[in-house]
């Protein structure tokens, strides 16, 4: 007599809808990280960093989150977190070369507002995920 395996109920899988804006999420996150340790490469070449020691310190701290992400890849939510202290970092680093973020002065003033925007998107994403949803009434 074989016996068969009981069969897993569909609520044990998530939700389609929830997987599609996980990989979104995740998209999201890959994209600013490599936009960001791009710019910031090309900005630590270049001497950008030189005057700034607290822009080049929060720098280096986004490039240490950045190696914990594997091999630039966002593929789960460990990395994922790993990305949103990278963006944290990197604002934070964007914030000491320019406290209003407006880069008038920089050469590469639209790359780094394009990084501030990536990065701002991502930590908009991890907000929404950590607040948590009251019903309404």
């Amino acid at each position: 007599m074989a016996t068969s395996k009981p069969k897993k109920s569909k609520t044990a899988k998530p939700s389609q809808v929830a997987k599609t804006a996980e990989l979104k999420r995740f998209a999201l996150a890959e994209a600013a990280c490599q936009a960001v340790m791009q710019l910031f490469a090309v900005m630590d070449k270049s001497g950008a960093f030189t005057e700034h020691e607290t822009a080049r310190q929060y720098a280096q701290m986004a490039s240490v989150y950045y190696r914990k992400i594997r091999n630039g890849k966002v593929l789960s939510p460990a990395d994922f977190n790993a990305s949103v202290e990278l963006c944290t970092a990197a604002r934070r680093a964007l914030q000491a070369l320019d406290a209003e973020m407006a880069f008038s002065d920089w050469p590469q003033a639209e790359a780094l507002r394009e990084v501030e925007r990536q990065t701002g998107a991502v930590l908009r994403e991890y907000q929404a995920l950590i607040t948590p949803k009251v019903p309404k009434a």
